[in-house]
């Protein structure tokens, strides 16, 4: 059974992760309610796409490095100062 979402505008399927119409290129992120309309075929299966990243919440956090101390600043060498 696949799920599949029909794009508004040129009416055509497309699996439910795309963001934009495989037929048209018309968005299909936001659509309102009344635009939404889903469609169900038996024996067919959705494949998802090979490198899908995956969103910001789920991926697993670095650690954060801790700020780096600050150096003490080196003193400048004197010079001699210029007999008159």
């Amino acid at each position: 059974m696949g799920l599949w979402i029909k794009c508004p505008g040129c009416q055509g399927k497309n699996p439910l992760y795309a963001s934009v119409c495989v037929q048209c290129g018309q968005s299909l992120i936001n659509l309102s309610r009344e635009q939404r309309v889903y469609i169900i075929e038996a024996g067919a299966a959705v494949t998802e796409p090979a490198a899908r990243p995956a969103p910001a919440a789920a991926m697993p956090e670095a650690p954060v490095p801790p700020p780096p101390t600050p150096a003490k600043a080196e003193k400048k060498a004197k010079r001699p100062r210029k007999k008159k």
